[in-house]
């Protein structure tokens, strides 16, 4: 015959309310440092807006590391790779800056640079996916596939994407993912 202290039983039940408490704070946080912008079709108005002027970009090997990754999951998935353009990953990277200034992922003035590849790359189509405080090129492909928003991002109809990762001062990585359809 097996007994539990009633006080063993409570001091379980509260450590098992703290580890659930404590997965529902480590969701929250994924979630909160994933930030997704749905995909945008191109429309007159829209275009009128402030534009970056584009610059080519040398994608890092960390860069080029996730953006493979992406590639592979879209195949697996029946979907066309996507091929590089080095003026949206420059597009990011400014993105990435700014993220890093006010050191929070955010998709703030994204409308600039849905509009600079608009009127600069043709595009008709722009989706935007940024991260940040993922170490690794599978830690953030899979933050990104764990949220719904991010996922359909990734599984969208889209021709063409960049990719900028930056560090801030303490290591911490910022992400700028922006697809698009020409």
């Amino acid at each position: 015959m097996s007994y539990i202290c009633p006080v063993n039983q409570s001091l379980n039940r509260l450590v098992m309310k703290n580890i659930t408490f404590l997965k529902v704070v480590l969701v929250l946080s994924l979630l909160t440092s994933l930030v997704s912008c749905s995909p945008t079709e191109n429309t007159e108005a829209e275009s009128t807006t402030t534009t970056i002027a584009l610059q080519k970009y040398v994608n890092s090997s960390f860069e080029i590391q996730v953006l493979d990754l992406v590639n592979q999951y879209r195949v697996s998935k029946g979907l066309n790779a996507l091929s590089i353009i080095e003026e949206i990953s420059y597009l990011g990277s400014t993105h990435d800056d700014y993220m890093i200034s006010a050191g929070a992922a955010s998709h703030d003035n994204f409308e600039t640079r849905k509009a600079t590849l608009i009127n600069q790359l043709g595009a008709v189509m722009v989706g935007e996916n940024v991260a940040s405080g993922f170490s690794t090129a599978e830690g953030v492909l899979n933050g990104w596939l764990s949220s719904p928003a991010h996922k359909a991002n990734l599984e969208g109809v889209y021709s063409h994407y960049g990719l900028a990762v930056k560090s801030d001062s303490l290591g911490k990585k910022y992400y700028t993912l922006m697809l698009i359809r020409k």
